[in-house]
């Protein structure tokens, strides 16, 4: 019978490994060796996400974030100033364009996130060939490979909470004072990633107070960890001292009725603190109605179903169990993380949310490791009386669904998530920049504004065209930057507007929309046929 979840290093089996009924698991954990395994958690994905990055500047915040990290400029909320710090270092390595940096960033943070989950399923599950399967099942599910092969900030927040997790894990088995303090200062940094840092806070503090008790409370423990705390909460210093600089990119502010740009002063605390609270978000937090959370709850688990493929449910749920009856405070610990991540983006009224539950699919990744080491034990505890043949034939079974779970995660998500050809960003936001005329103002969404943005900073197209992110001005002042800019320089829209249709006359032309103001004598058909040539030259 299983015997509960044991916490083993790489050189010291568990009480259960040793024992004989556990003959099964025990030839299946020899074939892989702690160390080989973790190179190979790492390296397997590693080598998938290249194969299938994208070969330069994405869309959307992809874009945003390539271009704030290459200039050290300023992103919206909630600031990110860690990942701006850490992209600009991968902006320097001499590969690819600059954007193709920026998602090599993701790929690496990727790849360390799944080395460390199989040394936190390592230690939970205590076999390297039960913890590896399900590290490498993390790696190759569609959200998480997803986000590994563009730029983006969650896989860089899932290395940093799964190096939370592994730190605390080892600070247990010795209370080094030292180890904790190290905690406390990455727990501070992770907030200038993300600031959903804080949804980790009740797994963290469960952990920390039921292996160290009230002792922690004392305020001699307590003040050196707050000011390691706050020493990784500096990086925010970033935030108000490049704003001092006055960076090319900037989408902190807004743009005026002129098309010029109005920095938030982020040396004043109130701006600074609606920066890295996320003010302009806070209307989506905790949104829905009560009668609509049951379908976002039944979303959540269509999601969880199919991004471990469906097999992955049984073997998470065993390990959610096994985990909290045999080991409470790392099972409280996960199980808390999961419920504050899984209840705060359920009751997020975004559209992108689904790539926002990657912590509580790392977590479920780990109660998969338990949850096989359990089956592994009930089946040798099964064939103990077997004859070595069976014992044998079932090993080799075991193994081969393993390999099998983690092949089929290949075959299926593997074309879903590559972009390793995906140039439309860019393509697009060449032929735009191409095309408009000398001195012209151009305003767009996400999906446009932000790559023409990144060939005009970090490339040096076009310096003469103003880009405006229709997010950062206002409609009354986007109304009279064309009531008044329209009259002495060209103004593009990118997508279609069919509200201006009362303020403008707009000209379709090959994906993209010359405007002028109603107050403006039309323009001529020559004119017209000109906007029309420039669009396609």
């Amino acid at each position: 019978m299983y015997r509960g979840i044991q916490f083993t290093t790489e050189t010291r089996p568990s009480p259960v490994a040793r024992r004989p009924s556990s003959a099964v698991a025990a030839a299946v954990n020899q074939a892989v060796t702690p160390r080989t395994a973790t190179l190979l958690a790492f390296l397997v994905p590693f080598l998938a996400y290249l194969l299938t990055l994208s070969p330069t500047v994405y869309n959307l915040d992809s874009a945003e974030m390539t271009t704030a990290a290459y200039n050290l400029g300023l992103m919206r909320a909630t600031g990110y100033p860690l990942y701006l710090l850490l992209g600009k270092l991968f902006s320097l390595i001499p590969v690819g364009d600059v954007g193709y940096r920026l998602n090599l960033m993701s790929a690496a943070f990727g790849a360390l996130t799944i080395a460390l989950i199989y040394r936190i399923a390592l230690r939970l599950a205590g076999r390297a060939s039960l913890a590896l399967p399900a590290a490498l099942f993390l790696g190759f599910s569609y959200y998480f490979w997803s986000q590994a092969v563009i730029a983006e900030v969650y896989t860089l927040h899932t290395a940093l909470m799964a190096a939370l997790i592994l730190l605390l894990l080892h600070w247990r088995e010795g209370h080094a004072s030292r180890l904790l303090g190290l905690i406390a200062w990455l727990y501070g940094l992770s907030f200038g990633n993300h600031m959903a840092t804080v949804l980790l806070a009740p797994g963290i503090a469960a952990f920390v107070l039921m292996a160290e008790g009230r002792g922690l409370l004392r305020w001699q423990r307590l003040i050196p960890l707050a000011g390691a705390f706050a020493l990784g909460l500096s990086v925010y210093l970033y935030l108000p001292l490049r704003y001092l600089a006055a960076p090319a990119f900037n989408y902190v502010g807004h743009f005026d009725a002129s098309g010029r740009f109005i920095p938030a002063d982020l040396t004043q605390p109130a701006e600074l603190w609606k920066l890295i609270t996320g003010a302009p978000f806070q209307g989506d937090m905790f949104a829905y109605a009560l009668a609509e959370l049951p379908h976002e709850i039944g979303l959540f688990i269509y999601r969880l179903w199919g991004n471990f493929l469906s097999v992955g449910l049984l073997p998470g749920l065993i390990g959610l169990v096994a985990l909290w009856r045999r080991e409470r405070a790392p099972g409280l610990m996960l199980a808390l993380m999961f419920l504050a991540n899984a209840a705060f983006y359920i009751n997020y009224r975004v559209v992108d949310k689904e790539t926002m539950f990657l912590p509580v699919y790392l977590v479920w990744a780990l109660w998969i490791a338990v949850g096989l080491r359990v089956l592994y034990e009930w089946a040798a505890e099964t064939l103990k009386t077997a004859d070595e043949g069976r014992r044998a034939a079932v090993v080799v079974g075991l193994r081969a669904l393993l390999a099998l779970m983690i092949v089929l995660a290949l075959l299926i998500n593997a074309p879903r998530v590559d972009v390793s050809h995906d140039r439309r960003a860019r393509d697009l936001a060449e032929a735009l920049l191409r095309r408009v005329e000398p001195n012209a103002i151009v305003l767009g969404w996400w999906a446009s504004i932000p790559p023409m943005q990144y060939l005009q900073i970090v490339e040096g197209w076009r310096p003469d065209v103003v880009l405006i992110n229709r997010w950062l001005i206002s409609y009354p002042d986007m109304l009279q930057l064309i009531a008044t800019q329209g009259q002495s320089r060209p103004i593009y829209f990118v997508e279609f507007d069919g509200s201006l249709v009362k303020h403008a006359t707009i000209i379709p032309a090959n994906g993209a929309y010359r405007v002028w103001p109603l107050e403006n004598p039309h323009p001529s058909a020559e004119g017209r046929e000109q906007a029309r040539r420039n669009l396609q030259r």
